[in-house]
């Protein structure tokens, strides 16, 4: 049965979903604890690699230095005047400075770097500020030391592209570990996903065993125990319904025999009080309807059967219409039926459309406004049958193709016939839809049996 609104479903999660994102997230960590130790060993190497650099240049610079400079003991003499001119326009992280601890700065390379003073901080020593490291050689014979000095933002450079160099694979890595896991998981996972999709397909209607053969044997032992279970309700619910259509048939010609001798009785006493046996004959008629509705669940539950030659639903529909009439000419009355032109040839039995007609006819009948007609229209692909009344919640609507389930206690049904109908149209592979208004009015209530895609 279906109803003109959406439905929210809940999006299930798959197992082999679950399992790829856990699993990638978990190595996604991994990776990432390790490009953090990685940085932190490579900042740790680098600059260790950079300031051992740093010590062994500086008896090469304090040699080059000492010999090109023909120091006077004045300080701040020019770069330029000893043939290192050159160095003032060479752009390089490397600064370097010659100190005389007794005349101060001696010679200094280009750059605004303020170079420590070695009397201060010593000698044979590393010693860094924001913007440079430093190295502040031993002295020499005269006392001279030579202090080098490296940008600390080219260090955190360095470290920085060797992290990228590193790191970025990674992602796209990560990505590929995902698909990966989720491909291996999903192959590891097919037969419970086949399990799965087995028992989701069981219901009343198959409950077939499923299949062993093939399965892992830690699956085995599931199916063993489902096939068990549904071998026990199958049993259960075969001996309901042959208790229930037995039950039925052996009812029915007792029923009707009571009924026909209370009919009799309430002919011979038409001038006393028949109260008490109209009561009689009314409690008879509705035990024969509810065994009718027994029987008709009964093959309900029992499934379809498809006719090998194609049936002419229009005359089936012009029988049940017939029928009901000649029980009650106020009701036959009421019944305006439009029928396509053609015949409305269909594979579907006479006897399960017969079930579904009868039981929407007679719905709309008992609980529709009783002075306003019933529509009956049979086309190529649907029958509707409408009726006014009052319009019904999305959701009271929803309910009453259940078991026993009536809007309106008034009308005196059993609360069988919509669920029937809608047992019986589900099994042909076709659909019952209720609509509140009914179609093309205010109020009222349409039964829509589309059929089956042939």
């Amino acid at each position: 049965m279906s109803l003109v609104r959406p439905h929210s479903l809940a999006r299930s999660h798959s197992l082999a979903r679950r399992v790829a994102v856990f699993t990638s997230l978990g190595f996604a960590v991994v990776v990432s604890l390790s490009i953090l130790i990685m940085a932190s060993v490579l900042q740790s190497e680098t600059t260790e690699q950079r300031d051992e650099a740093l010590r062994e240049m500086s008896p090469i610079v304090m040699a080059l230095l000492t010999r090109a400079v023909p120091l006077s003991g004045a300080a701040g003499v020019d770069i330029a005047q000893h043939g290192l001119g050159d160095l003032d326009d060479h752009q390089t992280s490397l600064v370097f400075a010659l100190v005389d601890p007794r005349a101060g700065l001696l010679l200094k390379s280009h750059g605004d770097a303020a170079f420590p003073d070695p009397q201060r901080v010593g000698t044979d020593r590393f010693y860094a500020d924001a913007m440079h490291r430093f190295y502040i050689s031993a002295p020499n014979a005269r006392g001279e030391v030579v202090i080098l000095a490296e940008v600390a933002a080219e260090r955190k450079e360095a470290v920085l592209e060797s992290l990228l160099a590193f790191s970025g694979p990674m992602i796209p890595l990560i990505a590929i570990a995902f698909l990966l896991v989720r491909w291996v998981t999903r192959s590891a996972l097919r037969p419970l996903i086949e399990v799965s999709n087995e028992i989701s397909a069981r219901g009343h209607e198959l409950l077939e065993p499923i299949e062993r053969a093939g399965l892992p044997s830690e699956l085995r032992a599931v199916v063993t125990t489902v096939n068990g279970f549904m071998a026990r309700l199958s049993k259960a619910l075969d001996a309901e319904r042959h208790f229930a259509s037995n039950a039925a048939h052996e009812l029915r010609t007792p029923l009707a025999v009571a009924l026909a001798k209370t009919q009799h009785l309430k002919s011979r006493h038409r001038d006393g009080d028949v109260g008490e046996i109209e009561a009689v004959e009314q409690a008879l008629k509705r035990m024969t309807r509810l065994v009718e509705r027994l029987l008709q669940l009964g093959r309900a539950d029992a499934g379809p059967r498809a006719s090998s030659i194609p049936t002419d639903l229009g005359d089936v529909l012009a029988l049940i219409v017939q029928e009901r009439s000649g029980v009650d000419p106020l009701v036959a009355a009421r019944l305006e039926v439009c029928v396509e032109d053609a015949p409305v040839m269909s594979r579907i039995s006479a006897d399960d459309f017969a079930i579904i007609a009868s039981n929407l006819i007679d719905n709309a009948v008992r609980y529709g406004d009783e002075t306003q007609p019933v529509v009956i229209t049979l086309g190529i692909h649907a029958l509707s049958v409408s009726n006014s009344g009052s319009v019904i919640a999305a959701d009271d609507l929803s309910m009453l193709t259940t078991r026993f389930a009536r809007h309106d206690a008034r009308g005196g049904g059993l609360g069988l016939g919509l669920y029937i109908s809608d047992t019986v149209a589900r099994n042909l592979g076709g659909t019952l839809t209720l609509l509140s208004p009914a179609i093309g009015a205010h109020d009222g209530v349409s039964a829509v049996f589309t059929f089956p895609k042939p």
